[in-house]
């Protein structure tokens, strides 16, 4: 359509401007969801924050005020919008619903934690858990992907699952595979589960968590659910001398390095997968604590 054409519909009153770039009919309504509509097709935005909790039909919100969200960087101010900006665009996971494109539900949820009370915090997570849109660990992910590149809410949020899960709250196998997720979106590649650790000749060792076998590189996630007296601190002990001395590197990490430490956790298995450095030019001998 040319600028011509759109004038004359402007002229003529068939169409409204809405925003930069964006008319409405004019024989529509003028709404709160079309003024957010609006904005964001004007801008490349997202609906966000308490906007998209209510675009998200979310217990308990509606959709009161615009919230957007737009790229880090830009210089933008609309009457009567609040703006957010991010440098975690990519993390979105946007998704389209009644016409407005709107971040996804566990990132809207960490949105939330930035500008809510504990205590609305706490009943959004409930009411997404209910409603079975979210599980509590999809939650412990989105953090942990957001965290590692820091930002607003995560504090918050963290605080808030914790509460309910703790160490103890995630089944092992669901925790093996959300730190295996971590490693794969670091690049690291997909570790085993579970794989069995052989000793040189044969005899079964131990079934570690996650490894790495071409590498020889074995993973255990330490609950203190599971490793939480004498005698398993020093079976502990024992299997992991065993893994040392059948040629396995061993790498140990507990709740708190998943969900506070996601950045050291996969430099440690980064690391512990890097080609190893020939004797001669060694300047750092190399020891597994």
């Amino acid at each position: 359509m040319t600028s011509g054409q759109i004038e004359r519909r402007l002229r003529t009153g068939q169409w409204r401007r809405a925003a930069r770039g964006v008319y409405q009919h004019a024989a529509t309504d003028r709404t709160r969801l079309s003024r957010l509509l609006a904005v964001c097709l004007a801008h490349d935005a997202l609906a966000s924050h308490t906007s998209a909790a209510a675009i998200h039909n979310i217990d308990g919100y509606t959709l009161e005020r615009i919230e957007v969200v737009v790229a880090a960087g830009r210089k933008l101010s609309v009457k009567g919008a609040r703006i957010h900006k991010s440098t975690q665009m990519d993390l979105a996971r946007s998704t389209v619903r009644m016409a407005i494109p709107v971040t996804g539900v566990a990132r809207t949820v960490l949105d939330l934690a930035a500008v809510v009370n504990r205590e609305r915090l706490d009943d959004t997570i409930d009411a997404v858990v209910r409603d079975g849109r979210l599980r509590l660990w999809d939650l412990y992910q989105v953090l942990v992907s957001h965290a590692r590149r820091g930002r607003n809410g995560c504090g918050a949020l963290r605080a808030a699952l914790d509460a309910r899960m703790g160490d103890g709250g995630v089944p092992l196998s669901r925790w093996s595979r959300m730190v295996a997720d971590l490693l794969v979106e670091s690049g690291l590649g997909q570790p085993r589960f579970e794989y069995p650790v052989h000793a040189f000749g044969g005899d079964f060792i131990a079934q570690v968590d996650l490894a790495y076998p071409d590498r020889r590189l074995a993973i255990e996630l330490d609950s203190v659910r599971w490793h939480h007296n004498l005698r398993s601190f020093s079976h502990d002990r024992q299997r992991r001398n065993r893994l040392l001395l059948a040629g396995w590197d061993v790498l140990n990490f507990t709740w708190d390095d998943y969900s506070r430490r996601p950045n050291q956790l996969c430099a440690a298995v980064a690391a512990a997968l890097a080609p190893a450095v020939p004797s001669s030019t060694k300047s750092v001998e190399k020891h597994v604590v």
